[in-house]
């Protein structure tokens, strides 16, 4: 039960902005390794990771729906 609804534009541009800041963030981590406290690095990678989820909003969303569907047959 998908709702087939086209995304707007200002959904597709924070979207990207979610991508390219969380790519930006793990290859800051990346490069900081070794030079820096790990608790800072590990905190990049970390924001990193949650970059990356609201990126992916819509898809866990997604997910979500199919799997209360599938919880309530």
């Amino acid at each position: 039960m998908a709702r087939n609804r086209r995304r707007g534009i200002g959904e597709i541009i924070s979207t990207i902005a979610f991508f390219g800041m969380s790519a930006w963030l793990a290859l800051e981590a990346l490069s900081l390794i070794g030079t820096v406290p790990q608790l800072q690095v590990y905190g990049l990678f970390a924001a990193s990771l949650m970059c990356m989820l609201g990126g992916l909003r819509f898809v866990i969303v997604e997910i979500v729906n199919v799997v209360k569907s599938a919880r309530k047959r």
